[in-house]
This record gives C-alpha cells, sequence and structure tokens, in this order.
C-alpha cells in the first residue's frame, strides 16, 4: 500500500470513529515536505479537520492498553526509579501496534490504522553512523548522543517489562522520531468553558497524539486558528480538535509549529529551512574554578548557562558579563571585581565604599579605572572571538561520509547557518574591538601627567 492510500485510509477511520475530513481535501506525498494535506477547491472559514478526542493517544490511553496487552501491573512501568514519561508510554504503545501485526489482534490497540500510515521522518537518530558523523563539530551532534543513550536505556526496559524482544533500540528510536515528529500539547484537548471530564487541567500539558491533524506540515508565519468543542457525528456530539481554515486557497494547507531554528527542526521533526531566519547557536562557557562560580553568583549570573545567538550575530548581554567578571583581575576573587561591593571581612582587602568615594576625587584614580576597564574589556572580546574563531573552525571541518542525498543536503544546510551566525557575531566582536582601540588611543590623558 503506497503512503498516501495508506494516510487516505486512516482518514477514512478517523471519521468512523466521529473525526471530520473536509469533503475538498485529500492527501498528497510531495517529493520536498512528503504527506499533507491539500484541497482540491478554495475553501472558507472552515473547519478542515477534527480528530474526537477519545481518539486522541494520550499516557492514560496508552499505559491501560501496555498493561492490558502484556500482562503487566500499572506500577510496574517504571525506568529509573520513575514513571515512565509520556513519550515513552507513545512509543511504546506505537510499537505495540508493530509488533502484533499478522498475530491475533488486541482489542486494547485501537490505532492500528493510525499506525500503519505513520512515515518515517528523518531525525538523525535514524540516520547511519555514517550520516551522523555529518554532524561532528556541531552542538547537534552532542544532543543526538545524549538523546540516544538516553532512549536505549529506555529501550533495554521496554523489552524488560513488558517482554517484547521486538523493542530493538533501531525500532525504538523510530518510534520516538514518530512521536517527537507529531505530537501536540495536551492543552488541546480542553474545551473552553472546562466542563470536559477528559479534559486536562489548565496547568498540565504533556506530548499527546492527533491522528490526522499531524497531516499538516509546517509553514513559517501561517495562521492557524485551532478549536476545541462539541462537533455533530455519526456518534452524536462528540468533543474534539478541529483545524479551522483562515480561508484556503487550492494547494496545500499548512500548520505552524511556531518560531524554530533549523536545530529544533531537525532533532524533532527530521527537516531543514534553508537560510531559516530562526536559526539560532547556543554558547556555553565551561571550565569554572569555584572561585569563579562564586563570583559570578555574586553578580546574579548563572554558571553554565547556554546562551542563544540570532542570525544577527548580537551576543547576549550577560553573556559578556560572564566572560567579564571570569577575566577580571583586580585581586578580588570572591566577587570578580564587579561593583556594588559588599563584604563582611574589608579587611581582608581594603577597596570599600570609603576608597571608592576617595577614587571619584582623585582624577588620576579615575583615569587609571577608565583605561582598566578598556583594557578589560579588550581581554573580554578577545577570550569570545577566540571562542568564536574554534567553533567557526570546528563547523567549517567539513567531515566527508557515504550519505543520503536529501541527508546531505539537511546536514549541510544546518551547518551552513551555524556558520552564517557564527561570522555575523565575529563581525560584530570586530567592530567593537576597534571602537575600544580607538577610544584607548584617543581617550583623554591623564590630568597629572603621567
Amino acid at each position: 500500500m503506497s503512503k498516501p492510500d495508506a494516510a487516505q485510509r486512516m482518514l477514512a477511520w478517523l471519521a468512523q470513529e466521529g473525526g471530520y475530513v473536509h469533503p475538498n481535501v485529500e492527501v498528497r506525498d510531495d517529493e520536498f515536505s512528503g504527506l499533507g494535506l491539500y484541497t482540491s477547491a478554495p475553501i472558507g472559514e472552515e473547519r478542515i479537520i477534527s480528530c474526537p478526542f477519545s481518539v486522541a493517544i494520550t499516557p492514560a490511553l496508552a499505559a491501560a492498553a501496555i498493561t492490558e496487552v502484556c500482562g503487566v501491573k500499572d506500577e510496574d512501568l517504571v525506568h529509573n526509579g520513575e514513571r515512565w514519561p509520556e513519550r515513552m508510554l507513545a512509543a511504546a504503545y506505537l510499537g505495540l501496534h508493530q509488533l502484533y501485526a499478522g498475530k491475533d489482534w488486541p482489542e486494547a490497540l485501537k490505532h492500528r490504522p493510525y499506525v500503519e500510515s505513520l512515515p518515517l521522518p528523518s531525525t538523525p537518530h535514524t540516520w547511519t553512523d555514517a550520516e551522523r558523523g555529518l554532524l561532528r563539530g556541531t552542538n547537534l551532534a552532542g544532543a543526538v548522543e545524549k538523546q540516544e543513550r538516553e532512549w536505549r536505556a529506555e529501550a533495554d526496559t521496554l523489552g524488560t517489562v513488558l517482554k517484547e524482544e521486538g523493542f530493538t533500540w533501531e525500532r525504538y528510536a523510530a518510534l520516538n522520531a514518530a512521536v517527537s515528529s507529531r505530537a501536540f500539547p495536551s492543552a488541546l484537548l480542553r474545551l473552553p468553558d472546562g466542563s470536559s471530564t477528559s479534559a486536562v487541567k489548565a496547568e498540565e500539558s504533556y506530548p499527546v497524539l492527533l491522528p490526522g491533524l499531524d497531516l499538516l506540515n509546517h509553514k513559517r508565519g501561517q495562521a492557524i486558528t485551532w478549536l476545541s468543542s462539541k462537533i455533530p457525528s455519526s456518534k452524536g456530539d462528540i468533543e474534539a480538535i478541529s483545524f479551522i481554515s483562515p480561508g484556503q486557497e487550492t494547494g496545500e494547507v499548512f500548520n505552524n509549529y511556531g518560531a524554530r531554528g533549523n536545530e529544533s527542526l531537525l532533532l524533532g521533526y527530521g527537516f531543514v529551512i534553508p537560510s531559516n531566519t530562526d536559526d539560532t547557536l547556543v554558547l556555553q562557557l565551561g571550565g569554572m574554578s569555584d572561585e569563579i562560580v562564586a563570583a559570578l553568583e555574586k553578580q546574579g549570573l548563572e554558571a553554565g548557562k547556554r546562551f542563544e545567538v540570532g542570525r544577527d550575530g548580537v551576543l547576549p548581554q550577560e553573556l559578556v558579563r560572564t566572560v567579564r567578571v571570569m577575566m577580571a583581575d583586580s585581586g578580588c576573587s570572591c566577587c570578580g571585581g564587579g561593583d556594588n561591593h559588599d563584604h563582611d571581612h574589608d579587611h581582608d582587602h581594603d577597596h570599600g565604599q570609603d576608597e571608592e568615594e576617595d577614587d571619584d576625587d582623585d582624577e588620576h584614580a579615575a583615569h587609571e579605572k577608565e583605561v582598566n576597564e578598556l583594557e578589560l574589556e579588550l581581554d573580554v572580546l578577545g577570550m569570545l572571538g577566540g571562542m568564536l574563531d574554534d567553533k567557526l573552525a570546528r563547523l567549517e571541518d567539513v567531515p566527508e561520509a557515504e550519505a543520503r542525498p536529501e541527508i546531505a543536503e539537511m546536514a549541510a544546510a544546518y551547518r551552513q547557518g551555524q556558520i552564517d551566525i557564527v561570522s555575523a557575531a565575529l563581525e560584530q566582536l570586530t567592530e567593537r574591538v576597534e571602537r575600544v582601540e580607538m577610544l584607548l588611543a584617543d581617550g583623554p590623558e591623564c590630568p597629572c601627567g603621567c
């Protein structure tokens, strides 16, 4: 069965379960965007597709089916001392459908047409080892490795608890990729008046799968409207989540996943957007001594924080402040030389409020302080520049690997976006260095003539 045929069969099943699909909507398989929903004629402000709450794959539904099919207790669903996360429950539920294909079908597995229609997203977890090598030198390489370690441990737990040998790492990686690329927030399953017995509390939100709605592909800036309400169906009025058309021309119907850079899109959905304007680069400072950590805390800064840089290359001011504290050479190791000193043991290093007031009256000291601050600023910018130079060198060291063309293209687009951000940040730093050097060269001379 072709992918579009399997998806159309799933939509027919969705309608049987009380869902709705607009008569002018059909499934197509596009060469670039994969499966999607398309209109054969314009649609006004109407419902395009609806998924009943009862068809949503929630943690409760998944856990109930898993315990019934595998003959285990709910309290057995424990991994690393905690209840299985929602994603793990959903992946296990989907996996049981695959493992029971060709066997006596358990009634608890209610989503067979849906599972059979799921395409395999091209997230890095499903790539070959050689293809994943294309991410070497990027932040995503480390994120994929960390996630793989977690998922391998979860796959081992699934096999042990459920006694299902079919939960191999490869299968589980594909199932998790399917869940991550298709999940919606459970907050959608809440009627506006809160009267629904199946509604979740406002403060709770977790990933759920909504068959049919996850066929919508992403388009940045697309206006979307989701409506949770009761709709008429062959089963009477039922609670459902609907996608409302804002006025749809003939062509593909799009969802909007929000502002996501290629790192997020590739890791969670298995695609990238060339020259993605939402791309960001994450920078993190390491190798901090206990003294530096204490100095950062005193200045209200967080050691080990991850900083995001956008395509404009502007470095977060908090990152610059953090490096400034790390680079400060004041002899006061407890605070990094920042302002607003407040020590209970000023006799250990005499630079309290009285001396600061004296310095304000001492023109020589004021000039010396200004020069020191400018020189410190150069040191800070130099350290940031060195960090970015190192990052750029690793990004430009493109590894060679045998890879499917579409995988190589995605990896290259992601890497180029990271290179563009680093290059923009280096340009910004160069301009700042030139300004500081000009201030040092052209600044006023010390009044005392030194």
